[in-house]
């Protein structure tokens, strides 16, 4: 078996092995061409720092690898790791990662990032071997938005871009990978950004993507908070995208406004996750 890095590999061969390693996940996870693709330019994800492990010539083992500098950092989001069943127990993502760690050090990154579901033991356990720590648990939710009577006193506007340093002012914890401000720019094409006003003062923001019908952020001002603005918001794209069940991914499990607020939405809560890291 060899370790090689994945930028001259067909993304057609990953797909390929990302799915069938997938196949008896804890949660059901298939990618077509299309959506691998998207992920792979929405998450950063550089084929350069993603490796694979080789047997006979077949694909059998990857680690997928974006980078993006958060504060004053460099970061390594680990994206996805598989190891198709056959070959599993051989410690092969550890063998990627003696692959993967001077060609981060070479670039200056300082952390490393993963998520993982909260109750994928084996997962959990082979990345604390790796030198993962839990950081964060992140709570996901879906369901369709039990309606409440709006406010027509506030206004709803279509926003064309995103407003980094007005957006970010809003903000109580750090979004997740998925969820943060380089991603999004990836996936603008793909989102909507819609903002409630206070006559030319933004109250509060939502950016969600129609398609996969995930509500990626929102936030509302400090000073506009409890004023029914999210509940507004919320209900804004519920009816925009014909009331159909929405998605909200890895809320951070210590903002508690935020969980009630969700709770309080009618969405239900599907699974945890954590956010585990570690140094380079």
């Amino acid at each position: 078996m060899n370790v090689q890095s994945l930028e001259n590999t067909d993304l057609d061969e990953l797909l390929e092995v990302i799915n069938v390693a997938f196949s008896d996940y804890i949660v059901p996870f298939h990618l077509d061409p299309d959506q691998l693709k998207f992920k792979i330019f929405t998450e950063g994800i550089r084929l350069d720092l993603s490796f694979g492990v080789y047997s006979s010539g077949r694909l059998v083992a990857f680690v997928l690898h974006g980078l993006n500098k958060i504060g004053d950092e460099l970061v390594a989001y680990n994206a996805a790791t598989g190891v198709v069943p056959d070959y599993r127990g051989r410690k092969l993502v550890g063998v990627m990662y003696d692959k993967l760690l001077p060609k981060l050090n070479e670039l200056g990154v300082k952390k490393m990032i993963l998520e993982v579901i909260e109750g994928n033991l084996p997962a959990i356990r082979a990345y604390e071997k790796l030198g993962y720590t839990v950081h964060r648990k992140l709570d996901c939710f879906s369901g369709q938005v039990e309606t409440a009577g709006k406010d027509t006193d506030i206004e709803i506007r279509e926003i064309k871009e995103f407003q980094c340093p007005i957006f970010t002012s809003f903000w109580d914890i750090q979004p997740s990978w998925q969820n943060d401000v380089k991603t999004l720019a990836n996936s603008a094409d793909h989102c909507r950004i819609v903002g409630t006003y206070d006559g030319d003062i933004l109250a509060g923001y939502a950016v969600f993507n129609p398609a996969t019908r995930r509500i990626q952020q929102i936030a509302v001002a400090q000073d506009y908070r409890r004023k029914g603005i999210a509940t507004n918001i919320m209900n804004y794209i519920s009816e925009a995208l014909g009331q159909q069940e929405l998605v909200i991914n890895n809320v951070d499990h210590t903002s508690d406004g935020t969980l009630s607020f969700i709770k309080q939405l009618g969405l239900s809560f599907k699974l945890a996750q954590f956010e585990m890291k570690r140094l380079v």
